[in-house]
Parts: structure tokens; sequence; C-alpha cells
């Protein structure tokens, strides 16, 4: 009887070591996921190449949703984890199921609870696409007022103004700049670009746009001087404000 006793006394123990010993190591297995809490950010895809045609996002190499990216569209933020790594886009045409040829890939770090939004320019038939990511924060404006910034994302490779009405806001923006955000009372505005060098011939005017009270705006010009179809020049207007209480 001892001996029993003692026989089950070290099998008890065994089984007590063996457990805690697995225990350790299923939770581990559990965390070699990707754990969402804090690690997202947001992103907003805007398509600003003229020749790239559609394409699609993959992160860790992995393709993100059912939706492809087409010229010249801006596509509203969506979550994104900031581990997923790399970033990439590629053709959204398939050989075998498989999107074949990596167009670009994003060579900033996103930061958890951050908004971004990730323009790709630049020609692909000159091998010239580019990335342009921006940060999509700031400060809040005064009571009345809100802020806008420009982003020159056209290939054309222009030096560029940007006026409101007929106030000039920013001045002799080079390709793939951002400029900084700028308070404007809040109101109703036509932003009017022109190049540099000819400040009274608009290129691509944004007529009758309201600015709200509290919001943070990025005015971007896109496309090319040498067509007349939809890659010619043209300009958007991205709200950055998310709503209250938004989650990441």
């Amino acid at each position: 009887m001892p001996k029993n006793n003692k026989s089950s006394l070290l099998l008890g123990l065994c089984l007590l070591i063996t457990g805690v010993m697995v225990v350790p190591m299923l939770a581990s297995c559990g965390k070699s996921g990707v754990n969402a809490t804090n690690a997202n950010a947001r992103l907003m895809m805007v398509n600003v190449s003229p020749d790239i045609q559609p394409y699609n996002l993959y992160a860790r190499y992995i393709k993100q949703g059912t939706n492809s990216y087409s010229y010249p569209n801006a596509y509203a933020y969506f979550l994104v984890n900031t581990t997923d790594l790399p970033l990439q886009i590629r053709t959204a045409q398939t050989i075998n199921g498989v999107n074949p040829t990596n167009l670009l890939t994003l060579p900033d770090t996103l930061k958890p609870n951050t908004p971004y939004t990730w323009f790709v320019t630049g020609l692909r038939a000159d091998g010239s696409l580019a990335s342009i990511l921006t940060v999509d924060t700031g400060s809040m404006p005064a009571i009345g007022r809100g802020k806008v910034r420009f982003v020159n994302v056209s290939p054309a490779n222009l030096k560029l103004n940007l006026a409101l009405n007929d106030t000039l806001a920013f001045k002799s923006v080079a390709y793939k700049s951002i400029t900084s955000f700028v308070e404007v009372t809040a109101g109703s505005y036509n932003f009017n670009i022109a190049e540099t060098g000819a400040p009274n011939t608009v290129l691509a005017p944004i007529t009758n746009f309201n600015v709200l009270d509290g919001k943070l705006y990025t005015v971007y010009f896109y496309g090319l001087s040498n067509t007349s179809d939809t890659a010619k020049y043209g300009a958007n207007i991205l709200l950055n404000s998310l709503p209250a209480g938004t989650k990441y």
C-alpha cells in the first residue's frame, strides 16, 4: 500500500508538472498570430497613376479584400494591421488565380492608431511608379475654422500654386510634395490650381466646396497635360477627419 500511494503521488506530480509546462506552450501558440488590439491603423488608397491599371492590395503577401483600386479614384479608410508587412500593390489581372506582378512595396512603416493615405502615382510605362504616404492627423483648428493642405501627385512634374478664392494658400509645390495644414475660415471656396509659372491659367478648378468647422482636408492634383482622356489634369479633396469614436 505505501508503494501504491507513493506511485500515485509521483504520477500526480508528473501530470501536474506536465500540465504546467503545456499551458504556457499553448498560450504561446495562441499568441503567434497577430493580436489586433492596438495594432491597427487606418489606410485610404488613392490610385493616381494614369497607366498603372487596376491593382490589388496585399499585406504579408495575402490579398486584402475583394476590391481592386482604379484610376483616378480614392477609396475610404479601412483597417490595416501595422504588423502585417510588407504592404504591396499587385496587378489585378491574374494568371492561374495568382496576381503575379508586384508593382510597389510601401517603404514606410505604419504606426498604430493613426490614419494614412497611400497615393500611388508615376507611370508604369517608364518605371517611375512612386508611393506618397501622408499622415492624416493634425491639431484641431480654432472654432469656426477648418484646415487644408495640398499634395502634388501629378507625374507631369510641375510646380503648382493653390488659391482659395483669390487668396494664395500654397506656392510652388513640387511633384510628390506634401504641404503642412493651414487654417482657413469655414465656408464655401473655389479651389484653383495653377502652374507657378502661369498663375492666371487654372489647370483644375474645384468650385463651391464647403470647408466645415473643425475638419481637416487634403487637396490633391493629378494627371497629365498631353492627353484629353481620363488621364488629363484633375483635382480632388479628401476629408481626413474621422468620426468621433472611430475605433482602431
